[in-house]
């Protein structure tokens, strides 16, 4: 990440905030997907864990594990992601560590420091993304889960009209997928940076779990729901919604946006 990222996400938080909804009741791993009350990745028992989300925005999975008894750190780049966070969690009555860094020098020495470490769709906002999984596996206790929800490449494909009723996607090339840049725009605040996504391969994603000396447990491509209303069946509907996404359900429905990966970090002999 860098300044650019930053001021994006400075610049837009309060905007991303209000258009989505991120429940604090589940796990969320990306839009219009079931979260973990339905995919049931996460440790059974997380109470007393030591758990560091990378890439947090507001924290809402800090604070759901957080309810669950876990003692929760943060981290992201915006600032003014981190005082959302803040809020919700003094309305919530919960604590947690809420710390701004950047994932690729991530502000912590000591190694073997948490028993989970779940980052949700930061991963291809970064630069170094091999570097940053490194990274965790060295913060990771013996034992230590890494769970990680990222960009599919094909989210970044183009949709075309094939012929007057189909449509599909076009991938000039899988292993260097297209940059999806989104400058940041607010009232007084000409210069709102850019947020680039760049997906890698997934390929590459599990060879850099597996040079970090992690054991990949599970790998998932989850279809979206289609939930009318979300709040019906808390812990069994779509943590993760906006208005945007929902018009966009159909195309979700067809290619997976998000692949999530399970890593553990093995036991000492």
């Amino acid at each position: 990440m860098n300044t650019n990222t930053q001021r994006y996400w400075d610049t837009t938080a309060d905007e991303y905030q209000r258009q989505t909804r991120i429940s604090c009741t589940d796990f969320h791993y990306g839009p219009l997907l079931p979260g973990d009350g339905l995919l049931q990745l996460l440790p059974w028992d997380v109470a007393g864990m030591a758990c560091l989300e990378l890439g947090a925005g507001a924290a809402q999975n800090s604070l759901y594990l957080a309810s669950r008894g876990a003692a929760c750190t943060a981290v992201d780049i915006s600032e003014r992601q981190l005082e959302v966070g803040r809020t919700l969690a003094g309305e919530l009555g919960l604590e947690i560590e809420l710390v701004q860094g950047d994932l690729e020098a991530l502000p912590f020495q000591r190694h073997a420091a948490f028993d989970l470490i779940h980052s949700v769709y930061a991963l291809p906002f970064v630069d170094d993304q091999e570097a940053v999984i490194r990274t965790a596996a060295t913060l990771l206790t013996p034992g230590g889960v890494l769970l990680l929800s990222t960009a599919h490449p094909l989210a970044n494909a183009e949709w075309l009209a094939v012929d007057d009723d189909e449509t599909g996607i076009f991938l000039q090339d899988y292993f260097v997928p297209p940059v999806d840049a989104r400058v940041g725009e607010s009232e007084g605040l000409p210069e709102g940076g850019v947020s680039a996504c760049c997906p890698a391969p997934l390929s590459h994603v599990f060879k850099w779990l597996r040079d970090a000396g992690l054991e990949v447990l599970d790998f998932l491509e989850p279809e979206p729901l289609a939930v009318e209303n979300p709040d019906e069946h808390p812990g069994k509907g779509v943590p993760y919604d906006s208005p945007e996404w929902r018009e966009r359900f159909e195309e979700l429905a067809r290619i997976p946006v998000v692949a999530i990966f399970r890593a553990r970090k093995p036991e000492q002999a």
